[in-house]
C-alpha cells in the first residue's frame, strides 16, 4: 500500500484542523530549540509532534513551504504498529493540541479523518 500526502502552505487554521508539518523536513534553527525547549520526552510517541505545535502555536516561529519532494518514506512506524500504540499516539497528541492551545477534540477528530485521503491520492508530478 502506498499513500501520497503533500503538506501545502502553512496556517494557523491548519494547525486547528489536525494538519501537521512533515516531520522529516521540518528544520528550526538551533536557537529555537535553545529558547522554547526540545522535545518533551514524556511523550513516548508524539514529541516531536508536541515540538512542532509549541514552536508554530505558541512560539509562533515563522515558516515557509518548499513545493518540492525532499522525503520518501515507508509506510509504517511506531505510531501505527499496534492497536495500543495507536491509541497512545491518540492520547499523546490530545494532550499536545490541548497543552500547546491550538484544539481538543474536534482537532483530533479532523487530524485522524484527513489521512484518509492520502490512501486516495495519486502524485501529481
Amino acid at each position: 500500500m502506498v499513500c501520497f500526502w503533500q503538506s501545502g502552505d502553512y496556517s494557523m487554521d491548519k494547525l486547528k484542523y489536525g494538519w501537521i508539518p512533515p516531520h522529516p523536513t521540518f528544520y528550526v534553527r538551533r536557537s529555537v530549540y535553545e529558547q522554547h525547549g526540545g522535545f518533551d520526552t514524556s511523550f513516548h510517541i508524539a514529541a516531536d509532534y508536541d515540538c512542532m505545535l509549541r514552536f508554530l502555536a505558541r512560539a509562533r516561529v515563522r515558516c515557509a513551504y518548499i513545493p518540492h519532494v525532499l522525503v520518501n518514506m515507508r509506510l509504517g512506524g511506531a505510531s501505527n504498529r499496534s492497536l495500543g500504540n495507536m491509541i497512545r499516539k491518540s492520547r499523546e497528541d490530545y494532550r499536545a493540541l490541548k497543552n500547546n492551545g491550538v484544539g481538543g477534540l474536534r482537532s483530533m477528530a479532523w487530524k485522524n479523518l484527513s489521512k484518509l485521503a492520502q490512501f486516495f491520492k495519486h502524485r501529481s508530478e
